[in-house]
């Protein structure tokens, strides 16, 4: 069955769209080619762009196939990373945070996304 909605909180992806200025073209896509949680995300490439701090906000490609017209390839993107590269430049933003042993780093990062997004 085909989803027809966001998997992400709607404050998250307004927080996303405002960082890229709704503009994926902007954006950073990362291949997840060596998940290490196979059939726990059914897409798990995502887009990011650096929020106002330089923090990687980021979206699911499950999702932004339902936001965006048009499906962000990686060679529309600002930039390609691999899962790897993606870690490797943000390592110590990802230990900062405990991200590190995450069995699947995107939905980690996601769900600590989404909470800062209600820490009044």
């Amino acid at each position: 069955m085909e989803r027809t909605h966001c998997t992400a909180d709607a404050k998250h992806i307004r927080h996303f769209l405002d960082c890229c200025e709704g503009n994926w073209h902007q954006c950073v896509y990362v291949r997840c080619v060596s998940c290490k949680t196979p059939g726990y995300c059914r897409q798990p490439d995502f887009l990011y762009h650096p929020d106002p701090e330089g923090k990687p906000c980021i979206l699911p490609m499950r999702d932004a196939r339902l936001l965006f017209a048009r499906f962000p390839e990686p060679t529309e993107c600002a930039g390609a990373l691999t899962m790897e590269q993606f870690h490797s430049l943000y390592r110590p933003y990802l230990e900062k945070e405990g991200l590190l042993e995450a069995p699947c780093l995107p939905e980690a990062m996601l769900r600590l996304q989404e909470a800062a997004c209600y820490d009044w």
